[in-house]
């Protein structure tokens, strides 16, 4: 007991064990949820972090970006939306919604639509009596309730961020906060890493241009020099013979001449393809400039026996010639055929051996001419 005097008088006040044992329950229980809803702050602060520092791509980042939506929301499944016109398409998903990757939905008739609308959160306790939602979608993903919210580039809504539950009412304050403030980051984010993906696979197209013929498709003299190289590498750590082959269609300045460049341009596309089905895939097939076109040959262990069979086949192969309105043009190639079996050679040797001998069957109208890199005539 503790005595208090107010004017005068002293008070007997009896403090309560039950009282104390009741205001003590509610302050461990105060505290316990305190230190729940931390925890839960520190598991989104983790998050963020984790997906700050990831260079993953775009498709990579989405669906690491799913996984913590369940992991943040004990959601049974989670998904991310884009908007594509007037609908919204399932770019990433996780757990119940797994199977359902590619799914679109209406903007106008879902609750993910709204929530792009109107730029802010939208739930869903019991989507079974919930007239915002589409119902078909959400019964096929097994949503009985859903927390929905936008994803953002700037200003504008890009998609939303979906946690889904197969029980009503499942999602609480902490929910709708760790998926809100998870979305706001990594809406910008994905924008930021979708830009960065566009921008590399920009410079991967800019450098196969850079090293691709675009009217025959095939590698361009800068591609064929780096592949020469390469292949001079392997064959000397093999020991096994390089063969090098110099084309040059006979005739074609005066297709050109006669009937014009675009027809120029069909015999070149119409050669090209026939040079590809002459050779086997592991040869390196290229043009160099205007009619010239060079093939690399590795693997082969007879030149006379192989080499010279392939050449013999291209020029067969061009004798059907190319179509052209009622006209057949036909160009046939001159064939240097330069090759080296010892250490002592290079890319620059060859393939000015090669050449030679392509000057060397165009003097004597024959289809081929070989040689090694000594310039000592093989015959043909």
């Amino acid at each position: 007991m503790a005595a208090m005097r107010r004017g005068g008088c002293a008070r007997i006040v009896q403090h309560s064990p039950v009282g104390r044992m009741t205001a003590d329950s509610n302050d461990r229980g105060s505290l316990a949820a305190i230190t729940v809803e931390r925890d839960r702050l520190l598991e989104i602060v983790t998050a963020l972090g984790a997906v700050s520092s990831s260079a993953a791509t775009t498709p990579e980042l989405m669906r690491a970006s799913v996984q913590q939506v369940m992991h943040l929301t004990r959601s049974q499944g989670s998904v991310l939306e884009l908007v594509d016109g007037t609908q919204l398409e399932y770019r990433a998903v996780a757990g119940t919604v797994a199977d359902y990757l590619g799914l679109r939905l209406d903007a106008a008739t879902s609750l993910s639509g709204q929530c792009v609308a109107h730029k802010r959160i939208m739930y869903s306790r019991d989507t079974d009596t919930d007239p915002r939602v589409d119902a078909g979608a959400c019964r096929k993903i097994s949503a009985r309730s859903m927390l929905v919210v936008p994803l953002f580039r700037g200003v504008d809504a890009i998609g939303v961020l979906k946690a889904v539950s197969a029980r009503p009412d499942a999602f609480d304050r902490i929910d709708e906060y760790a998926l809100s403030l998870f979305a706001q980051f990594i809406g910008g984010v994905i924008a930021r890493q979708a830009e960065a993906d566009r921008s590399a696979a920009l410079a991967v197209e800019m450098e196969r241009r850079a090293m691709r013929d675009e009217l025959t498709s095939l590698p361009n003299r800068a591609a064929w020099l780096e592949e020469l190289e390469r292949g001079i590498a392997r064959a000397r750590r093999a020991r096994v013979p390089l063969a090098v082959m110099y084309l040059d269609l006979n005739g074609f300045k005066a297709i050109n001449d006669q009937h014009g460049h675009a027809a120029g341009d069909r015999v070149l596309r119409t050669f090209a393809g026939q040079l590809r089905d002459c050779v086997r895939f592991s040869d390196f097939v290229a043009r160099l400039a205007g009619d010239e076109f060079a093939v690399m040959l590795e693997g082969f262990h007879d030149v006379r026996g192989e080499v010279e069979v392939v050449a013999a086949r291209i020029t067969a192969a061009a004798r059907a010639g190319t179509v052209w309105d009622d006209a057949v043009l036909q160009c046939l190639p001159s064939i240097g055929i330069a090759f080296q079996t010892g250490p002592d050679y290079c890319a620059e040797t060859l393939m000015r051996a090669a050449d030679g001998g392509m000057y060397r069957a165009k003097n004597a109208r024959t289809p081929f001419t070989v040689t090694d890199c000594t310039g000592h005539i093989q015959g043909q």
